[in-house]
């Protein structure tokens, strides 16, 4: 630390008190640390044992007992730190012995005077622990009695006096057909049906041979032929027996969201069907969807998806109508309100509306809420960017209502326009017959003067 100088430390410690043997045990610690080298070496002992704290307490104790008052001086001082300087340097030479000591594993001076063991043990005595561990047998496991039962006993008694029962013959076991898998159930019910009568009809006739003696036994049913075999096992792979109720109802859940044309859409919700597999059950549903239980339901739930789709797709024609007719739809718009103009709506936001449905398509609400909160041109139009989807929904279905009407009127118009233009087209050849005779060659001077004579006398006589 830089320190040059000789300095001299002071420990003040009573005499004959507790707190040498506490400086003592310091010591010893000391000594220890420094023979130790390697964490773990040898055992530290960290709590004080029970002699060694009697007798730390007991040292020193006669002598404060038999003390008298005394007082101290300077000399007393001076002669107070030589003794202390001679018990210091008894300290060292007792850690230097204790040091060697603990080098030969001898780490307590002090006699334990309540251990009796003898260092010299006799060899030729016994050990008792160790013969009585070599011939030592474990004890038997516990074992519970069990309660004498008379059922137990009497099942077991009647089970091995009765007689073998015959063994029933093994019905083949007809597989579960579901009516949205579309198998021919009734002509499989009737290959069942068969097979099992023949097996059955033979077990009974083996059984009255068993036991009585018959001049002239039944015949059995007829089993199936190779043919029947067959048509079985195609009638079989003809169904759907890989569809679940899970993929039937899923299917039901695409068709009234894409409709029953729409396979490819619908295949997309199925999973683990391939577009293939659901061509053909789609096809197969259209032609027998008669056969399922509760088809009235599922057709009308199907009917009316596409009654949805279909006006979505109207909606969105009329909404492509009244957008071609204007160059710049996104400011050129306009709608005509008529006497049911909204007064929370203005015209740049039904503008956008429009426009909006017609991109990102009719039904998408919380898209069309999102380019609402998004568009610049609604930054601080607090009260469009606070409605809800279904306000918006509300709103664009009035629009809608009103494109349809003006449609419809533009649509007369042109029809109209198109009738007028239609007759005028016929009436113009009449209006053609005095230019063909303008060219025909003028009459002659005496023609007109003749003309002219008839046309006085008439007149002549229309005076009269």
């Amino acid at each position: 630390i830089g320190q040059k100088k000789e300095v001299q430390v002071f420990r003040f410690c009573t005499e004959n008190a507790i707190e040498a043997k506490v400086i003592e045990r310091a010591y010893k610690k000391l000594a220890l640390d420094a023979l130790v080298i390697q964490q773990g070496r040898l055992a530290e002992q960290k709590t004080v044992n029970k002699d060694e704290l009697l007798q730390m307490v007991r040292y020193g104790a006669e002598m404060v007992f038999s003390s008298k008052d005394s007082t101290i001086t300077d000399e007393d001082i001076d002669r107070i730190i030589a003794k202390g300087e001679e018990a210091t340097a008894e300290l060292d030479a007792k850690m230097k012995k204790f040091t060697e000591e603990a080098i030969q594993f001898k780490m307590d001076d002090n006699a334990d005077f309540y251990n009796f063991d003898d260092d010299n043990k006799d060899e030729n005595k016994f050990d008792f622990k160790k013969i009585v561990s070599e011939n030592w047998n474990d004890p038997p496991k516990r074992e519970r009695k069990r309660n004498y039962c008379e059922t137990e006993y009497f099942k077991q008694t009647l089970r091995q006096g009765a007689p073998a029962k015959p063994k029933e013959p093994r019905i083949p076991r007809m597989p579960q057909l579901h009516d949205f898998q579309f198998f021919n159930n009734q002509r499989l019910t009737e290959l069942y049906e068969k097979e099992v009568r023949h097996l059955m009809q033979t077990h009974q006739q083996t059984q009255m041979k068993d036991t009585i003696e018959v001049d002239e036994p039944q015949e059995a049913g007829d089993p199936l032929t190779a043919e029947e075999v067959e048509e079985k096992e195609q009638l079989l792979e003809e169904g759907f027996a890989t569809w679940g109720r899970r993929d039937f109802n899923a299917f039901i859940r695409a068709c009234e969201k894409y409709g029953r044309d729409d396979i490819k859409s619908i295949s997309s919700e199925m999973e683990g069907k391939t577009e293939e597999e659901v061509e053909r059950y789609a096809q197969v549903f259209k032609e027998r969807f008669m056969e399922l239980n509760d088809y009235d339901r599922i057709i009308k739930n199907i009917e009316k998806g596409e009654a949805r789709i279909s006006r979505k797709d109207e909606i969105m024609k009329a909404i492509g109508k009244k957008l071609d007719r204007y160059r710049n739809p996104w400011l050129e718009l306009k709608i005509q309100y008529g006497q049911n103009k909204g007064k929370l709506y203005n015209e740049d936001c039904d503008r956008f509306m429009i426009c909006m449905v017609h991109k990102v398509g009719y039904g998408n609400w919380e898209e069309l809420k999102t380019e609402f909160k998004t568009s610049s041109s609604f930054q601080f139009d607090w009260y469009v960017k606070s409605r809800s989807a279904q306000e918006l929904a509300r709103r664009c279905d009035t629009l809608i209502r009103l494109i349809e009407k003006e449609n419809q009127e533009y649509e007369e118009r042109e029809r109209q326009a198109r009738k007028q233009k239609k007759l005028a087209k016929s009436s113009t050849p009449s209006k053609r017959a005095p230019g063909r005779q303008s060219n025909e060659s003028p009459p002659s001077l005496k023609k007109r003067k003749q003309l002219s004579m008839d046309d006085f006398v008439s007149s002549g006589k229309r005076r009269k």
